[in-house]
C-alpha cells in the first residue's frame, strides 16, 4: 500500500485505515479524505505499521480497522487510539456480531461512501 506511514513526520491529527484488501481500504482512505480535505489519512495492512504511525501522531480523529473485537478491545493499540483522542471503528463478520461498545464502534458491511461519511459525522 503506498501511503504506508513508515516515514511519516509528527502529525496534529490523522486517521488510520488498517486493513489488509487494498481495494477497501483505499476506498475508505478517499471517502475520509473527501469528508475532510485537511486530513492526513494514513492508510496501512498490518498493526506493525499503525503502530509505528501512531508513534508519529499528536492526534488521532478515527483508526477503521479489520480486525477481530477480542484482539482490539482494551488492547495497547485501541488505548493508544483513545489516548490520543481517537475512536476505534472496527470492520468484519465479529465485530458486527458483537456490536459497538465502550471501546470500538462497528463499520457494517456491506457498506458505501455514504455509510463511512455517516460513521465520521457521529464519531466527528
Amino acid at each position: 500500500m503506498s501511503q504506508s506511514c513508515v516515514q511519516v513526520m509528527s502529525l496534529n491529527y490523522a486517521y488510520i485505515v488498517l486493513v489488509t484488501e487494498a481495494l477497501v481500504g483505499q476506498d475508505i482512505a478517499q471517502t475520509i479524505a473527501d469528508f475532510d480535505p485537511a486530513a492526513h489519512v494514513i492508510l496501512v495492512a498490518s498493526l506493525a505499521e499503525a503502530e509505528a504511525a501512531l508513534a508519529q501522531i499528536d492526534t488521532v480523529a478515527v483508526a477503521f480497522v479489520a480486525g477481530k473485537p477480542h484482539c482490539f478491545a482494551g488492547s495497547h493499540f485501541a488505548a493508544a487510539i483513545t489516548a490520543r483522542g481517537g475512536r476505534l471503528v472496527l470492520l468484519g463478520v465479529e465485530a458486527e456480531a458483537s456490536g459497538p461498545t465502550a471501546d470500538f464502534d462497528v463499520l457494517t458491511q456491506p457498506f458505501d461512501t455514504d455509510a463511512v461519511i455517516r460513521k465520521l459525522r457521529l464519531l466527528g
